[in-house]
């Protein structure tokens, strides 16, 4: 039986892994977190083999949390499930010490694929993320802008795309308001924008939100 801590902060997409896994015969969920904090905090509670791990979390999250949950002691693997299909983000994950890299987009039998893969013992990143990694590698060498940021700025770009303020970036990720004033500053540097608004239509026309 293949024990999995599910950890995403939206409640309709946890219930829908929870039944999905729940109908595979040797899936457990022992437990579930909305935010890496929570997670962190409960996961001596409830030993397990698997973390599924949503990247953007309130609260410790990204590739800094792939890193301490896979640190965390116990021997379980982690299993990222993401909306990001860049290969900066996959390639991130990896060396942050994740087994595993499953998009959101993935059909549910490369999910249930990459869970087991991954306890096991095994690498498993899904079809998508690779296709992309691959697309990208092919691209030629200029990066585009947003390859330019780093983890951290890139999760930051994320977060003002969705609409969320400084201020909120701030309490979401524990930082103070003038460091989160910052990272948006080299953001809109790095990205030749003047305005959240230039950061949001970008997003869009490469498909990043």
């Amino acid at each position: 039986m293949i024990r999995i801590w599910i950890a995403d902060d939206h409640a309709i997409f946890r219930e829908g892994l929870k039944q999905l896994l729940g109908d595979q015969p040797d899936f457990a969920i022992v437990g579930e977190a909305t935010s890496g904090d929570e997670l962190l905090r409960r996961l001596d509670g409830a030993p397990c083999d698997v973390v599924l791990l949503d990247l953007s979390m309130p609260g410790a999250s990204g590739i800094a949390l792939v890193r301490e949950v896979a640190a965390h002691g116990g021997g379980q693997r982690v299993v990222v499930l993401s909306m990001h299909e860049e290969r900066q983000y996959v390639i991130e994950a990896l060396k942050a010490g994740a087994a595993g890299y499953v998009t959101k987009s993935s059909a549910s039998d490369q999910l249930f694929d990459a869970l087991r893969k991954a306890a096991a013992g095994e690498l498993a990143v899904s079809p998508a993320a690779s296709q992309a990694m691959i697309r990208q590698m092919l691209e030629p060498e200029d990066p585009r802008p947003h390859e330019r940021l780093t983890a951290r700025e890139r999760q930051i770009f994320d977060m003002l795309v969705a609409g969320k303020t400084v201020s909120a970036i701030a309490h979401a990720l524990e930082l103070s308001v003038k460091t989160a004033s910052t990272h948006k500053s080299n953001v809109l540097v790095k990205m030749g924008a003047k305005t959240t608004a230039d950061l949001v239509r970008y997003a869009l026309a490469k498909k990043l939100a």
